[in-house]
């Protein structure tokens, strides 16, 4: 998996930790649904960090904080 399905699979990771659907983190964000959707979708070969800081923090969490799972060990992504 490359790093924007691997950051699409953490998104949806949290949303379901935290109860929440795509349409709160939307609102939390300000991100556009064409963005989410993007995201959601794997459309999007690079995911910008300033878009992973909105989510993070939309999650309670820091950037490092979101990165810290195993999706994202050297082994499960293909640079």
């Amino acid at each position: 998996m490359n790093i924007a399905e691997a950051t699409a699979k953490r998104i949806k990771q949290l949303l379901e930790i935290n109860n929440l659907s795509e349409y709160a983190l939307k609102k939390k964000t300000c991100l556009s649904d064409k963005t989410l959707t993007f995201m959601f979708k794997g459309k999007n070969k690079d995911v910008r960090l300033s878009t992973i800081r909105l989510v993070a923090e939309a999650f309670g969490m820091s950037i490092s904080e979101f990165f810290d799972d195993e999706i994202f060990d050297y082994d499960n992504i293909d640079y």
